[in-house]
């Protein structure tokens, strides 16, 4: 723990220099930049302690409800901080490559952008009031997506899998099919320090409105001491669905004490489907629906991960909370797999950077006779930001055909 805080210190530190050098012009009044460094430190103080808190968690045996009040405001202003910084840095990052750029132009093109500088400014100054200005527009963005709320993305598919196996397929032909599976996939929601009761009745309010076949939690549903949050969870218990509601832990559930948070999601009718599988009957055809723990499982003596083998049924689809298991349930014949954990990214430059890391980031994808689908996340972790990447209720429609309906 320690090294983790010095490492996240000093990280925190280096942005902070950077962030000083290029969001605070030479040539602006003194006491202005004195004021401007100031007001950094604090947003980075702020932002420290984060990384602080959690040490100070471990450490005492019960928190202080006489600070519990000032912690919780700390902690929320410290999330919207590490968006907000994230973004500054990145786009002063872009403000240093138009350095670069303007420096190999030719030198009457360079006296041109100069001669159209403001009196009393110089190229630096522009660029970090730019930056200023760009990065806090997109916050507030990527803000109002978050207050706006989880949307539904409709995703439909055929089998069997017919064409090329094209990385992102597109289905075609399936509106002459006259039955189909609906499943509703809810992951990430986080339940915890931010989402609360009425954001988990709106989730649950909108999966009862698509009348689903069967329900699918893909782990991070809870991130927080159950003992807390229990009341924010009841309304999962009204959930609604033809065929069941199933669930899988993801890695914060393991973070916060995984027996405790299943007892709580059995006690509102979910099933879980951990390492096993069951058969389900649906008007339009059967399913294997089964599930696959976390490889957090591991640090906590919990059950590891044991993918389960299918069983007949006209489709079979399994349940991971985290994109990798991609390979290993295509060995096993799996028509589809349910991930989460990726969020998308939720907001850039991540959004970016998650599709270095995961094969499988966002959306749908084939892989070789299974198709993948990862959900960006129905809540968000961390800084309440959402940029190029949506709060998301899946629902996905599966057809099942005997004619030959090309895919592409």
């Amino acid at each position: 723990m320690y090294r983790f805080l010095v490492t996240a210190s000093i990280l925190v530190l280096l942005g902070f220099v950077y962030l000083g050098q290029r969001l605070i012009a030479d040539i602006w009044p003194q006491n202005l930049q004195i004021a401007l460094w100031l007001i950094l430190a604090a947003m980075i103080a702020n932002l420290l302690w984060l990384p602080f808190k959690r040490w100070r968690r471990q450490m005492a045996s019960r928190p202080n409800p006489n600070t519990e009040t000032v912690a919780r405001y700390l902690e929320a202003s410290a999330y919207n901080l590490m968006g907000l910084l994230s973004l500054l840095l990145l786009f002063s990052v872009v403000s240093d490559v138009l350095r670069l750029a303007f420096r190999v132009l030719p030198q009457s093109l360079q006296g041109d952008i100069l001669a159209a500088v403001p009196a009393g400014q110089d190229l630096d100054s522009v660029l970090a009031i730019a930056v200023a200005v760009v990065a806090t527009l997109f916050f507030m963005w990527g803000r109002f997506a978050v207050v706006r709320g989880p949307r539904y993305r409709f995703v439909n598919v055929v089998y069997p899998l017919h064409g090329k196996p094209r990385r992102r397929p597109r289905f075609r032909g399936h509106k002459a099919l006259p039955k189909k599976i609906r499943i509703a996939q809810v992951s990430d929601l986080h339940i915890g320090r931010a989402i609360k009761k009425p954001y988990v009745a709106r989730v649950v309010e909108m999966l009862n409105a698509q009348n689903a076949d069967i329900v699918c939690f893909t782990g991070d549903i809870g991130d927080g001491n159950i003992e807390h949050l229990f009341e924010d969870s009841a309304p999962l218990a009204e959930i609604r669905s033809k065929h069941g509601v199933y669930y899988i832990p993801g890695n914060h559930e393991y973070y916060w004490g995984m027996q405790k948070w299943l007892n709580a999601f059995k006690l509102h009718g979910f099933k879980p489907v951990i390492n096993r599988g069951e058969t389900i009957k649906t008007d339009a055809g059967s399913v294997f629906l089964a599930g696959v723990s976390d490889p957090t499982a591991a640090r906590f003596a919990e059950d590891l991960p044991k993918i389960p083998d299918i069983e007949p049924a006209d489709v079979s689809i399994l349940l991971a909370h985290q994109p990798i298991f991609a390979r290993s349930a295509a060995q096993k014949k799996y028509d589809l797999m349910l991930s989460g954990h990726t969020h998308g990214g939720q907001y850039i430059p991540w959004s970016w950077v998650v599709h270095l890391v995961y094969r499988f980031a966002s959306g749908l994808y084939r892989s070789g006779k299974m198709l993948v689908y990862v959900n960006d996340g129905t809540g968000y972790w961390g800084a309440p930001v959402r940029i190029g990447t949506r709060l998301e209720i899946t629902i996905l429609d599966i057809y099942l055909r005997h004619e030959d309906i090309s895919d592409t």
